[in-house]
């Protein structure tokens, strides 16, 4: 493992965090921005000894540019195997692997995701990984809401401001606080 690096970006929702790994710019974590500042707090960086990076190199420059896009709702491709996701467990990797598949502009819910990595009882669990996804935005957790399609929480917190933003920024109609039947993605 090469030396640990972090980035901080303004987005649309905020400033954005990226960890990576300078030896081979797979990344690490994605953090979002506190829901009240919209300042980043590098101190939810899970690794420790992680240096400041003001030039990065072009595919993290990329990367940045991408995640922009992403913010104001353009379809990006992230690419899942720059993403480390060797620490999760199976079961987490199940999740976020097929959260990454769900498509740009629909919604899926957590009992319907759980049924499409066919542990139908998982719901909770799901949502769990779901909240610690350390690749929000990448992995686009806030496309999987409550099985009445209302939006919830996004990213372990209990304001849906940043996953009702990038939804909409997506495409995706909310009336109220209920995702369209329009934008419904069962897996079928």
């Amino acid at each position: 493992m090469g030396t640990l690096k972090y980035i901080i970006t303004n987005t649309l929702i905020g400033e954005i965090t990226i960890v990576w790994d300078d030896s081979n710019n797979i990344i690490k974590q994605i953090v979002l921005p506190d829901s009240n500042t919209k300042k980043s707090n590098p101190g939810n960086i899970a690794f420790t000894g992680v240096l400041f990076e003001s030039h990065p190199n072009d595919t993290i420059r990329k990367l940045i540019s991408n995640i922009k896009e992403a913010v104001k709702g353009t379809d990006v491709k992230f690419d899942l195997d720059k993403m480390d996701l060797s620490s999760l467990t199976d079961f987490q990797r199940l999740v976020l692997e097929k959260q990454f598949e769900i498509p740009h502009g629909f919604v899926t819910t957590y009992k319907i995701l759980a049924q499409m990595i066919d542990k139908p009882r998982s719901a909770r669990p799901v949502a769990n990984v779901l909240a610690a996804n350390p690749f929000p935005i990448l992995i686009p957790c806030h496309r999987t809401v409550l099985s009445s399609w209302e939006v919830g929480g996004y990213a372990g917190l209990r304001s849906n401001y940043y996953k009702k933003f990038l939804l909409v920024n997506e495409g995706v109609k909310i009336n109220g606080d209920v995702v369209d039947k329009k934008s419904h993605f069962t897996g079928k």
